[in-house]
């Protein structure tokens, strides 16, 4: 939608004219209240040279009027030049210093110069002497937002509850916060106090249940959108988070049961049939998921979640060369998606395309070498081709990124083992079973024989105690 959409008739045609006066390099005149819009129209849409240069032009025709110097102080600001919007706001302050939008963009100003202190002065100040204490109090916490500061902007919205407890803005907004601050359970008592007010409050019934969500309590989340589905049942996003609740317990019929309504509701979609696609393909019915995969790719061919669910399909049907190919198409679309990658990398190498297999593990190894399942596939990949020396070191590098991990070592006891270091290979198999004992058997699904070496099994018993 263009720009202009957005703008009232008025508006709209003060734009044009002034964009017109440009190409015709003539002198027009406009009223103040005429060249603000069109600065808020340029300010709204990102073009904020342009916005500059109305102001400008303002200041030209009216070069006593201090609401230009506030807009260019407030351009400054947005684009991150604020020693010149202090300097602008110096100037305004000469002539209104009890102006509270200035007061408040003087406040955000220091804010990003990370002065709080004289921000907040700045902030009581704009309280004191503004007409709208309400809008006020929310301008300062959204400026705090805007900063990261989510702590300050509670303590506003906070104040706005206590002042006027059913303006219910001001608990979505702290809410919010809580939520970005990862505390989630804080969030919970907004909501249930904008229930408390409004019993059909399906926005804070739905905001319940994604908070419910967050923190994993899935049972209670369902209830949460139930409630907000028995107040209006065409309230599609708390059907569709319905279903993804039960996709995570997984109840999949339940969840096919809401995708499906969600699709007679609000029409088809590529998500929705990708989850359908999921849920099937977790009840084993591999047909069905293919279907509702295909449907997903048909109408998104960009959907890189659909190809790689069809691929998981061909896999479970043993056709690991269509299944290539629907791998390769999802990594296209997701090039650093390190789950498709490693997926990939299986099949290459089930299929006997080592040197692709290896290319693959290569390149998740850069993006993501925390990945324990990587090393391992790439160091085996060596161990299989008789590189028993590589295979170490990959290991030995593994170790760097995560000392911690078990696996590393109890597969370093096979490798090292083939290269006839047998110290070495005890000192790591020491390791191992002090990290996690129950899970010696890892060696032996690489390398049964080490079942039958007796230091091996000598020092598996001496960890039994």
């Amino acid at each position: 939608m263009a720009d202009e959409d957005f703008l009232d008739e008025d508006v709209k045609g003060q734009v044009q004219r002034y964009e017109r006066m440009l190409r015709n390099k003539t002198k027009d005149y406009f009223d103040t209240e005429a060249l603000e819009d069109i600065i808020e129209h340029y300010i709204f849409a990102d073009k904020l040279k342009k916005a500059l240069g109305v102001i400008a032009y303002g200041q030209e025709l009216f070069p006593y009027f201090t609401g230009f110097i506030i807009k260019k102080a407030e351009v400054f600001v947005l684009l991150g030049k604020f020693e010149n919007a202090i300097e602008e706001i110096e100037k305004a302050e000469l002539y209104e210093p009890s102006n509270p939008e200035l007061l408040l963009l003087k406040g955000e100003t220091l804010l990003n110069y990370q002065n709080f202190e004289e921000a907040e002065i700045c902030f009581a100040k704009a309280l004191e002497h503004t007409d709208e204490l309400m809008d006020m109090l929310f301008e300062i916490a959204y400026v705090y937002q805007d900063c990261d500061m989510y702590g300050k902007a509670i303590e506003y919205f906070n104040i706005i509850i206590k002042e006027n407890p059913e303006i219910e803005q001001a608990y979505y907004e702290a809410a919010n916060c809580y939520d970005v601050l990862g505390q989630t359970e804080k969030s919970l008592s907004f909501y249930n106090t904008l229930i408390n007010i409004d019993p059909y409050n399906t926005a804070a019934w739905y905001n319940l249940g994604v908070s419910y969500s967050r923190l994993g309590l899935h049972e209670k989340a369902i209830d949460a959108y139930d409630y907000c589905l028995a107040i209006d049942e065409d309230y599609i996003l708390a059907r569709f988070n319905k279903a993804n609740a039960y996709v995570e317990l997984d109840e999949y019929n339940k969840a096919i049961e809401e995708y499906l309504e969600v699709i007679k509701q609000d029409g088809e979609d590529s998500i929705t049939f990708c989850n359908l696609g999921g849920c099937y393909e977790r009840l084993n019915q591999n047909d069905k998921a293919q279907e509702y995969y295909k449907k997903a790719s048909t109408l998104n061919p960009n959907i890189a979640e659909a190809w790689f669910g069809i691929g998981l399909t061909c896999e479970k049907e043993d056709k690991h060369k269509d299944a290539l190919h629907y791998f390769k198409r999802a990594v296209l679309l997701e090039p650093e998606n390190t789950e498709y990658l490693l997926i990939l990398g299986e099949c290459e190498y089930r299929l006997g395309k080592i040197d692709d297999a290896e290319e693959v593990y290569k390149k998740l190894l850069e993006i993501d070498p925390t990945m324990m399942e990587a090393w391992l596939d790439a160091s085996y990949i060596k161990f299989t081709k008789g590189e028993f020396e590589e295979a170490v070191d990959l290991l030995k590098e593994a170790v760097k990124t995560d000392p911690d991990c078990h696996q590393f070592y109890y597969r370093l006891v096979c490798y090292l083992y083939e290269l006839g270091l047998i110290r070495e290979a005890l000192s790591n198999l020491e390791t191992a079973l002090h990290l996690n004992r129950s899970e010696h058997w890892l060696m032996f699904e690489i390398s049964p024989k080490l079942k039958f070496i007796k230091e091996i099994t000598d020092l598996i018993e001496l960890h039994n105690v």
